[in-house]
């Protein structure tokens, strides 16, 4: 299991998949249509205050990280002078901003609109590409798709490798209706979706919403030509369409998944990307799952003014190992203005949006799925593997001094009845400054040493960051730091004074692993085998720095209708976070943003599970 919602991945909707209902069609512009103002529940894009509907202001390409978004990303310390990564509103209610950024020279405002923000006739609609729509490019274009080999054109890319991803460059033939699409993208509400998975804004399905001329406009394009085209190229049999906008802001991200579900049969990302020049790159840096890959529309992006590497938000394509178990990025597609992007989703379509690393502009796109049913002649999806039970082992009886390891304050009975006491109330406890200052030393000395051989831990849909060979560390002798680190926390010793703690018998552990964490590391919620029983989890944060480390691991309930956070352990250096977990209850820890040190530092965590 990845994500109890899995519905609101990229290409994602917030609801179900849309039925071709009264509510979709154009007799609904007659609908009175209702006033600007709206509730925001929580919104990172300024609204223009207009008199119409023409702005001579892009309020969504005028997009700045609000100061509550960067420190939510960088720490609650984070301050700057910059007027690129601050805003700030008159009003203090929780309405919109009516906020409009306005220049001092108004004739140069409308020259810049001119030449970059230009706009359609608002009672134009978004014309499909005629050049895309020809019969001859369909045909070899279906040729190429059925003989899974690649194919370029003017106006199409396709590639077959990881798995067949097509692009369309030149989508709409008035491409100027995409500020006009922006332009209604102000007038939406938007809501936070945030997850193990993901975290995004996102609004409500294109279906509903009608009084939106534009986007009325695209999604009846979408389900209509684009949809008869996609099946034409395919071969599938489309029959519906859902489909949402979706705002990436700084550090926002949607971690790695297949979109294999229900009916889907193929999904898009039609990419909104800001007209305005980007500015120059700077050298490469690591992305989510990072490994060597192939760039499409890098060098193109800058050199037209768009969307570049550096900002982020890639769609990026992931390899698959013999068990058909996603491994490492081989693939990025960076957000080109008017660029149609599909692919067939199955269990081959690993996927992710790259972290946006953009300050002043956000991420836009529009995206869903074509539903249909499966082709009659398919092969049925193999069912994923069932996952193996972890290891359950018995503690060894080898001599551990616990009083070497821990503060003396943690050895008396009055400091073990107050942490029992604790974690009665509240299920929790941290201990903090936990290993005496000489061992501290001696074991961050050890985790720091070039040459211990860090391994990559996978699979990408479910973990991500850096692991101490097993074998490696029993192959050292019985005093080296993190062999004995190790030991002390399948020890015997240990077991008995956490049960003094905690009131619980601990009879075995499991899943014993001492980690390193950089930029990029994440886990998403495990399957349901692991956490179906009641247990004991252990967490020890090393070399977390002097303030909170990003990520933090959140347990949560997945299987109730309501997700919400039970507990929450913020890492912090030499600390170590107990947490019971009731039958039902799972954890995942959150992406580490890239935005969140610089330069990047990693830390460790040895987490370990016990159970009666």
């Amino acid at each position: 299991m990845s994500s109890p919602s899995r519905d609101n991945e990229e290409p994602s909707s917030s609801t179900a998949p849309a039925d071709e209902g009264p509510g979709a069609s154009s007799s609904d512009a007659a609908d009175a249509r209702p006033p600007a103002k709206r509730r925001f529940s929580s919104t990172v894009i300024e609204i223009s205050d207009t008199e119409s509907d023409d702005s001579d202001v892009c309020a969504v390409n005028s997009y700045q990280a609000s100061a509550d978004e960067v420190k939510r990303i960088r720490g609650a310390d984070y301050s700057s002078s910059s007027s690129s990564s601050e805003y700030s509103s008159d009003s203090e209610e929780s309405w919109e901003d009516d906020s409009i950024l306005v220049e001092d020279n108004k004739a140069d405002l409308k020259v810049v609109k001119a030449q970059l923000n230009p706009r359609a006739n608002r009672m134009d609609d978004p014309q499909f590409n005629p050049n895309i729509k020809s019969q001859e490019l369909i045909d070899r274009l279906s040729l190429h798709w059925n003989e899974q080999k690649d194919f370029k054109s003017g106006e199409v890319t396709l590639t077959c490798e990881p798995f067949r991803l097509c692009l369309l460059q030149d989508f709409l033939a008035n491409p100027e209706m995409i500020n006009n699409i922006v332009d209604d993208m102000n007038t939406l509400d938007w809501s936070r979706k945030k997850m193990d998975l993901y975290e995004f804004h996102q609004t409500a399905d294109l279906a509903s919403l009608t009084w939106q001329r534009s986007i009325r406009g695209i999604y009846e394009l979408l389900k209509t030509e684009v949809m008869s085209w996609v099946s034409q190229v395919t071969g599938l049999t489309l029959r519906s369409v859902s489909a949402s906008c979706s705002l990436y802001g700084p550090g926002d991200h949607l971690l790695v998944h297949d979109d294999l579900l229900a009916d889907r049969r193929v999904a898009f990302i039609l990419y909104l990307a800001p007209w305005r020049p980007a500015p120059p790159a700077p050298p490469a840096a690591q992305e989510n799952g990072a490994g060597d890959h192939h760039e499409e529309n890098d060098k193109a992006g800058e050199s037209w003014g768009g969307w570049g590497r550096h900002m982020g938000g890639a769609l990026q394509q992931l390899a698959r190992d013999e068990a058909g178990r996603p491994t490492e990025v081989v693939r990025s597609v960076y957000p080109r203005n008017n660029m149609l992007a599909f692919f067939k989703v199955g269990a081959d379509s690993f996927h992710q949006v790259e972290e946006v690393l953009s300050l002043e502009l956000p991420r836009l796109s529009i995206n869903g799925w074509f539903h249909g049913p499966a082709p009659p002649d398919a092969e049925p999806e193999p069912e994923p593997e069932p996952p193996q039970p972890p290891t359950q082992h018995r503690p060894h009886n080898d001599i551990v001094v616990l009083s070497q390891w821990f503060e003396a304050t943690y050895m008396s009975p009055r400091s073990r009845m107050q942490i029992q006491a604790q974690m009665e109330r509240e299920s929790e406890v941290c201990l903090r400054d936990l290993l005496p200052p000489a061992k501290l030393e001696e074991v961050m000395e050890a985790l720091r040493d070039p040459g211990v051989p860090w391994a990559r831990a996978g699979p990408a849909n479910q973990r991500h960051y850096e692991v101490l060979p097993e074998d490696w560390a029993r192959a050292q002798p019985p005093e080296h730091p993190l062999r004995a680190l190790l030991a002390l926390f399948g020890s015997a010793a240990l077991l008995r004074a956490l049960g003094d703690c905690t009131d619980l018998a601990l009879a075995t552990y499991e899943r014993l692993e001492l980690q390193r964490w950089a930029p990029g590391a994440y886990t998403l919620l495990p399957p349901r085998e692991l956490y179906a029983a009641a247990r004991l989890e252990a967490a020890l944060w090393l070399g977390a720095g002097g303030r909170a480390a990003p990520g933090g691991t959140t347990y949560v309930a997945p299987d109730e209708a309501e997700a919400d956070a039970l507990v929450s352990v913020a890492p912090a250096h030499n600390a170590l976070s107990l947490v019971y977990c009731d039958a039902g209850a799972a954890a995942f820890t959150k992406y580490v943003s890239r935005l969140a040190r610089r330069p990047p530092r990693p830390y460790y965590l040895l987490t370990c599970t016990y159970r009666e």
